[in-house]
């Protein structure tokens, strides 16, 4: 069994992908990480209305089990699982199925109680999660999309929300940049230290509004951990915990957990990963 731990940990990036039929196995690994210090989960909900069974997982990457809505309807449970744990889950709106007005769509789901919002740059089929790409599933142009994305990041901006948005800064580092220079106050996390620690590293330097996480990198860091804990250390600010694990998926937060601490980082920075850093990314009270 876990040990419980006075040491606060926040994960910003978890999936959903879960139902009611799963509240009961959802509570018990929530009950043991809150043991072992847990104190948020930032969890991203998908909402669908247009898309069908086999439209809707062009956009879902290979490898992720649902075992909730099959058209992953995901707001409704997301939403009542939350009222239920009090604090502990921070719901985040996954955007990537919005197909109408973005403002009126964002509204009504922060009004319902989101308090973030998840996208992923999907412009084309060349995207490093090996998706379909939005424009297409959509019929939309690329400046439609564009122009859907940019209100997306006007609305949180506005609205003083944070957006964890998944992007490659090797393949769409322009279009990075280009976002960061509209939107100097957004506070977005490109997760996975942006698909490339060199490139991104450049980003970093000159925008102090962004941030990344650790999620699904955990192979890439246990093959290379002094290079990973190098940088760490050299953005110590930046750097937020985080997993990719799926809500009913606890061992993988804790194999995360595991992971921070086997690369030996100084007790500050340590904190800063679990704690410090995504409580300045969420917009919590530290």
């Amino acid at each position: 069994m876990e040990e419980a731990s006075a040491q606060e940990i926040i994960d910003v990036h978890c999936h959903c992908f879960t139902g009611s039929a799963q509240a009961e196995q959802v509570n018990s690994g929530l009950a043991r990480l809150r043991k072992a210090g847990l104190r948020h989960l930032a969890v991203m909900g998908l909402v669908n209305r247009s898309l069908n069974a086999q439209e809707v997982w062009k956009l879902i990457p290979e490898g992720f089990d649902n075992l909730g809505d099959p058209l992953f309807n995901e707001a409704d449970f997301l939403l009542q699982f939350a009222q239920q744990n009090g604090e502990l889950i921070f719901p985040l709106l996954d955007t990537r199925f919005l197909n109408s007005d973005a403002e009126s769509f964002l509204q009504e789901h922060i009004e319902r109680g989101f308090r973030g919002i998840k996208g992923l740059y999907l412009a084309d089929d060349g995207n490093d999660l090996r998706v379909h790409s939005v424009p297409a599933t959509f019929g939309i142009s690329l400046k439609q999309y564009h122009d859907r994305e940019w209100q997306i990041f006007a609305f949180a901006e506005a609205n003083n929300l944070p957006v964890l948005y998944h992007m490659d800064v090797n393949r769409y580092g322009d279009v990075m940049r280009a976002i960061l220079d509209d939107f100097p106050r957004l506070r977005i996390n490109f997760p996975h230290f942006g698909i490339g620690r060199r490139a991104f590293g450049k980003i970093l330097d000159r925008y102090p509004n962004v941030y990344t996480d650790i999620a699904f990198m955990l192979p890439h860091m246990q093959n290379n951990p002094a290079s990973y804990a190098d940088f760490i250390s050299h953005y110590p600010d930046r750097v937020c915990f985080g997993s990719d694990a799926l809500l009913y998926q606890p061992e993988i937060v804790f194999d995360y957990i595991k992971l921070v601490r086997s690369l030996k980082l100084s007790e500050k920075v340590e904190n800063m990963v679990f704690s410090e850093n995504p409580c300045r990314f969420l917009g919590l009270n530290a």
